[in-house]
């Protein structure tokens, strides 16, 4: 028997307005923008940044909508792509649970087609908070069983329909072509591929598509503007035993969960902001090595071995000496090297100099990883991303501590100051210093902005 949930979730789509969320929901879409921009400035000058905005940037068209902190305008689904793909750049964008990285396709999709339709601040909340609602359902609904897993595993699949309602409500699709919008951009999805990004160490570096964030976003905008001007989609997507779940390679579908608590619960309240540019699961490691290195003011020379009690995925980046920022971002002993030398997170821990480094290399050689049955159980079981760290100093003395709820957690979340220093520190990068306050200021007032192409000017780069 089908269920209808692709009617329904685009039917919420469609009717939900700006003035249905609580202030409060508004409040954290506008940080969530804020920090998702703030990605995309610091992930644009990085090597994989550079990578792909001078060849979209080199192929010209059509001047609509900005490349954020890349100096210049492009055709909008090309936008979409860049920013997309430089919001998790650095691994540094929003998460949900650990299956992924949704704002960063949301944000640039809607973006991108906001700034060429000249939509309004509102229309960007809103357009945002629909594109987490939905995704984010749709994303918990198809996560497949343990074993699974093993071989098959995607997000940028599910991050296409994040995006595709985000664009289409930018747009202002009825029903009919919003059903569409899903139907196109779920068939043109991309592949689960990471469990072939390169984790085994014969495979490494780990390849730069990642999630993928960037092609979900172009998928989603170009489907809705395809969409926008008749072009037929499946308008069951979502729905049956031959549904998106099972040609995303899952095994399994809670359909209910796809629509459950739509309306009354908001999934931007589910999403973590992160305080460190590095893959989610190494945070609570992270917080333990930070707070200890402040406690006790170490410094790396008074370290004689660190090791980390955590679960099965970080003992996988147990890896040393990468040569690559995206191999580095999921090299625990790197990120821990990074937080002891004091580097703040962002572009910094990923450079040239460091990766040459023999003082980084020997210090990350001092990181072990070794997997704690019970935590590894509550990663699985409960979605816990929970360590302890132990360093053992050059006079023999033995410190410990236990983080259970990593920072940036909903249940342990960053504050509204964190986060803004944390874009200060990413826009330094590429926007001039008297910009930067003008576009935390924008954003704090971004429902009252009644053409956001106001906001994407301050945006451009230095």
């Amino acid at each position: 028997m089908k269920t209808w949930v692709t009617k329904d979730l685009a039917c919420y789509a469609v009717e939900t307005r700006f003035e249905d969320y609580p202030g409060e929901v508004i409040g954290k879409a506008k940080m969530f923008i804020l920090d998702s921009i703030g990605c995309m400035l610091g992930g644009c000058q990085t090597s994989l940044g550079k990578a792909i905005v001078t060849p979209i940037r080199s192929m010209g068209g059509n001047g609509e909508a900005t490349i954020v902190g890349g100096g210049g305008k492009v055709p909008t689904i090309q936008a979409a792509l860049v920013n997309g793909t430089t919001a998790n750049a650095l691994d540094y964008d929003d998460t949900l649970l650990g299956i992924g990285h949704p704002g960063a396709s949301i944000i640039s999709a809607a973006l991108a087609i906001g700034e060429w339709k000249h939509a309004s601040g509102r229309d960007l909340i809103n357009a945002v908070l629909i594109g987490y609602d939905i995704g984010n359902r749709i994303g918990k609904a198809i996560q497949p069983s343990y074993e699974r897993l093993q071989n098959v595993k995607g997000s940028g699949t599910w991050f296409t329909f994040s995006a595709v309602v985000a664009a289409g409500k930018m747009l202002n699709l009825d029903l009919d072509y919003m059903l569409n919008a899903l139907g196109v951009a779920g068939a043109t999805a991309p592949l689960p591929c990471a469990q072939k990004w390169g984790w085994d160490i014969e495979e490494r570096p780990i390849h730069w598509v990642k999630e993928p964030t960037g092609w979900p976003a172009w998928t989603g905008a170009t489907a809705a503007i395809l969409a926008s001007h008749g072009f037929v989609g499946n308008r069951y997507i979502l729905d049956g035993d031959n549904g998106f779940w099972i040609m995303a390679g899952s095994d399994q579908c809670d359909f209910e969960e796809m629509t459950r608590g739509l309306g009354q619960e908001y999934e931007i309240e589910n999403m973590t902001i992160k305080p460190y540019s590095s893959c989610r699961w190494q945070h609570a490691a992270l917080d333990c090595v930070e707070d200890l290195k402040k406690t006790y003011k170490l410094t790396p020379e008074e370290i004689r071995t660190i090791t980390v009690h955590s679960f099965g995925w970080v003992k996988r980046q147990e890896i040393y000496g990468p040569t690559q920022m995206v191999d580095a971002e999921f090299c625990i002993p790197h990120t821990v090297s990074m937080v002891l030398l004091g580097y703040h997170p962002g572009p910094s821990w990923y450079t040239d100099e460091n990766f040459k480094s023999e003082r980084v290399l020997n210090l990350s050689k001092k990181v072990k990883v070794e997997i704690d049955p019970e935590m590894d159980r509550a990663y699985f079981e409960e979605d816990k991303l929970s360590a302890r760290v132990e360093i053992v100093t050059e006079k023999g003395e033995k410190l410990e501590r236990f983080v259970d709820i990593p920072k940036g957690d909903p249940l342990n979340p960053l504050t509204d100051q964190e986060i803004e220093e944390k874009f200060r520190n990413q826009a330094s990068y590429s926007v001039k210093e008297e910009e930067i306050e003008t576009v935390i200021r924008k954003i704090y007032d971004l429902e009252n902005i009644d053409d956001i192409s106001d906001l994407m000017v301050s945006l451009a780069g230095k």
